[in-house]
């Protein structure tokens, strides 16, 4: 008889990988999500929600005037593909750092522009959620942030190029947390 049962082994190290693997989904498809909105719009298609441009003056004038020089475009364009690698699991560590500015910019429009210090700590207010959420991914994965926080460091050569092939070989062992 053969036996294909898959055991899980319920402890702290499983629980932390599915906790982070949870957040980087939910960070991934609001990311998503969000950047879908913007671009459905753009393409005359419904948006899964209307794009906020801010309920005060100040956040109001930010997020216009980074419509006004294009920066907008861009920014829902990282949320599209930020989004996607961390909802297909690839290039994770890069991506959650390619996120973390969008993140921050929305943290502070939400806390300082538009004054909701009060949903400070609200776990379902993602104007303030997708920092913490992205900071908390981001840390799960410092191992890779690691080596470029050599305090001393040589420029490589144009044959380090050459390893750029074995990124897609080589799978990491933790490469779906």
């Amino acid at each position: 008889m053969n036996d294909d049962r898959i055991e899980i082994a319920l402890n702290a190290g499983t629980l932390w990988r599915a906790v982070i693997t949870l957040l980087r989904l939910f960070l991934g498809a609001w990311m998503l999500n969000s950047g879908y909105s913007y671009w459905a719009q753009e393409f005359g298609l419904p948006p899964a929600f209307p794009q906020p441009f801010g309920t005060l003056p100040a956040s109001n004038q930010m997020l216009v005037t980074m419509v006004e020089v294009g920066l907008f475009d861009f920014v829902k364009t990282v949320e599209v593909i930020g989004g996607l690698c961390l909802i297909f699991g690839v290039f994770v560590p890069a991506a959650t750092l390619l996120l973390l500015p969008v993140s921050a910019v929305v943290f502070y429009n939400a806390v300082f522009l538009n004054l909701r210090t009060d949903r400070l700590f609200s776990p379902t207010y993602m104007g303030v959620s997708c920092l913490y959420i992205n900071v908390i991914v981001a840390l799960a994965y410092v191992r890779h942030y690691l080596p470029m926080l050599a305090l001393h460091s040589a420029p490589g050569s144009l044959r380090d190029l050459a390893a750029l092939p074995t990124i897609f070989k080589q799978p990491d062992s933790n490469q779906h947390t």
